[in-house]
């Protein structure tokens, strides 16, 4: 009762806000958390999109000049929206101020906001050089080094068999950019627990050396990098993102090769790749990698001396002894191609990849492992397609693993009128296809899996905009503690209400629906239906230009069996700039009330620079943080963050290696950045 007392007084006291404040578009920050609604349990690296963004906001696209996809680059343009510029440029010219764009159909004020700092104007095309003395006087260097520092000792730190490293992580890194044409990255990462050494002294470095937009040298990549064709089906590496608050925008966007940055630790390829135009409109990519990859050592063959492999690891850690003996274990080799061909209406292309493992990886005896691939060699094969007509796009992709295997996806989206967008999406994935490094919009792990995807957006006039989507899906096969096939269905509803460019709010309902385990005595396998659903109020507000708040109210339910669980968390977001010292702050507190880690809610949270976290929030607590931004100079800025979680219903955090004796977790963040 004292927690919804509070969450009354809560929003009684922001009304005079809500009635007097207006807030301005939404940031990066907002569409991150928005695309990351479906993939909080993921561990998604938004690094990528952030630098991506940065990136063209140090070379803005030339709109007069661009191709349809440099445009779609951008995560805030449709295919729709792309077609339409390219087409008012066909028939005009050239675009000569921002204010065009207003005229095009489907640019609305909040778009055109959103796209205008990554576009340039400019009506003199520049030819693409590569010069010693200019690249040397004109790129761009960016230098960043973090470091997070927690205040509770874990048990890892203190047990003879726990974490070998420091508890302190530390992250660096260089890259260099010149126009878009040359970039140079070097990457280097130590996780908390990590232990120094090895031969290049930190526990993960990755760089690259990349040519691009050269000519009809389209990339040539020496070093780290990341492929993304189709639909994701047979090879993507790169960043995706499943069911989210944007329900229309789930079709695929492949940038084919492109140089990884990032610190993502297992999704990369490592070694040679490029991308050539043979003809206008038809690209032809080559790629190989060669990359030690973690792996779990089962077994050794006597005879032999190999080794054999129970998973390939994906954490990234390599704390304790088991994880460093699992690090870089297995040697995986990744050869390819790609051919594809644009049209202005009609594009089509086709993926061969072929993976070699080092060590066989075998499977399991259990029964839902059945499918899985095992062995040391995989080859597929894929084709995709996209096409255009008026309001109508068509697209999709067909797989063939070399085991017989099948995977399809086929959606269309459709913009029947102004203000009203529609996507339909299915998916079949047979129970034998069999996939290393792909990402194709899916429920969970695409073995077996078959479903059909409905979304809408209607914008209802200036102020009310609704979304939602509806997801249908069926497992044809065993899951993990899932002992027979089963099915499930997800639906999403939000309203967004702009008010004014200074004040905006949202209300939105999630549910989740999906067969599982049941608890209840039975002779066989018998499947119940465990239920989660969400209802969220956010609210933004714009005070003084340089004073901006936000407001949320969640509430969680649980249900399986008949065993109900609710919670909820209410928190304030006050973000401050000073008038006349180059400092900012951002600062949250949130009271935090679920009874179980089942009512959990997740929630973005501001943090440095080119970091990203979005974490659960479970458990009776209050969390707190506070984000500092301090300008030294024209080219350095100093950043600070400051985080707790107190717990009142536990007296440890956590357990095993893990485990914090006390109800408190708090940590420091710093990050200096300079750019020269």
């Amino acid at each position: 009762m004292r927690r919804l007392f509070l969450i009354s007084v809560f929003f009684y006291a922001a009304t005079p806000l809500f009635l007097q404040a207006q807030t301005p578009s939404r940031s990066l920050e907002y569409e991150i958390e928005s695309l990351a609604e479906g993939n909080e349990e993921n561990e998604t690296d938004f690094v990528q999109l952030a630098e991506q963004l940065e990136l063209l906001r140090e070379n803005p696209i030339p709109v007069n000049f661009a191709e349809a996809e440099d445009f779609q680059k951008l995560p805030y343009l449709n295919i729709f929206q792309v077609h339409n510029l390219m087409e008012y440029r066909r028939q005009t010219g050239f675009l000569y101020t921002p204010y065009e764009l207003a005229v095009i159909k489907g640019f609305d004020r909040e778009t055109i906001e959103k796209i205008l700092p990554f576009l340039s104007f400019t009506t003199q095309q520049l030819v693409p050089s590569i010069e010693a003395k200019k690249v040397w006087l004109y790129s761009n260097h960016n230098l960043i080094y973090r470091t997070a520092i927690p205040f509770q000792q874990r048990d890892g730190y203190t047990d003879a068999d726990g974490y070998k490293g420091s508890p302190q992580s530390h992250y660096l890194r260089w890259r260099s950019t010149y126009r878009d044409i040359l970039s140079f990255n070097i990457t280097a990462q130590q996780d908390a627990g990590e232990p120094f050494g090895g031969s290049t002294g930190v526990d993960f470095l990755s760089g690259h050396l990349a040519i691009q937009n050269y000519g009809r040298l389209k990339s040539l990549i020496v070093g780290d990098y990341q492929v993304e064709f189709g639909q994701g089906l047979a090879l993507w590496s790169g960043l995706t993102f499943g069911k989210s608050a944007e329900p229309v925008e789930i079709k695929r966007y492949a940038r084919g090769l492109r140089p990884f940055s990032g610190a993502e630790e297992n999704r990369f390829l490592r070694g040679a790749a490029a991308t050539y135009r043979i003809l206008p409109g038809t690209d032809v990519s080559l790629f190989y990698s060669s990359n030690r990859v973690d792996a779990n050592i089962s077994a050794v063959d006597t005879l032999t001396g190999n080794a054999m492999i129970s998973s390939l690891q994906t954490t990234g850690l390599h704390r304790t002894s088991n994880e460093i003996a699992d690090k870089n274990s297995n040697l995986l080799q990744i050869t390819g191609g790609n051919i594809n061909y644009r049209g202005n209406r009609f594009s089509i292309g086709s993926t061969l990849s072929n993976y070699q493992l080092k060590y066989p990886l075998e499977r399991s005896d259990q029964l839902y492992q059945q499918f899985r691939f095992q062995g040391t060699r995989l080859t597929q094969y894929s084709l995709d397609f996209n096409y255009l007509f008026r309001d109508l796009n068509v697209f999709g992709e067909g797989a063939l693993s070399d085991n017989g295997g099948k995977a399809g996806t086929i959606g269309l989206q459709s913009h029947p009128a102004e203000a009203l967008y529609l996507t339909i999406l299915y998916r079949h994935f047979e129970n034998r296809y069999q996939f290393l490094y792909n990402a194709p919009f899916a429920e969970s792990g695409n073995y077996g899996e078959q479903g059909t995807y409905l979304g809408f957006q209607w914008l209802m006039g200036p102020v009310f905009k609704l979304r939602s989507y509806l997801d249908i899906y069926r497992f044809n096969w065993l899951r993990f503690r899932v002992n027979a096939p089963s099915s499930g269905r997800d639906v999403l509803g939000q309203l967004d209400a702009s008010f004014n460019r200074r004040f905006s709010m949202y209300f939105r309902f999630k549910n989740e629906r999906q067969q599982v385990n049941s608890r209840l005595e039975s002779t066989g396998p018998q499947l119940s239906y465990q239920q989660r659903s969400t209802a969220r109020l956010h609210a933004s507000y714009q005070v003084y230009y340089n004073l901006r708040m936000a407001s949320r109210l969640e509430l969680s339910f649980y249900e399986l069996e008949g065993e109900r669980e609710k919670g909820n968390v209410i928190f304030q977001d006050i973000q401050y700039a000073f008038r006349k010292t180059p400092l900012r702050f951002t600062l949250r507190y949130a009271l935090i009330d679920t009874k179980s880690f089942n009512t959990r809610i997740y929630a973005y949270e501001n943090d440095l620079t080119y970091a990203f976290s979005i974490p659960p929030y479970y458990g009776s607590s209050t969390r707190f943080y506070l984000l500092v931004d301090y300008t030294v100079l024209e080219n350095l800025s100093l950043e600070a963050r400051y985080e707790i979680t107190r717990f009142s219903d536990r007296d440890e955090i956590s357990s095993g290696l893990n485990r914090i004796a006390g109800n408190i977790q708090s940590g420091l963040s710093l990050q200096a950045i300079w750019k020269l």
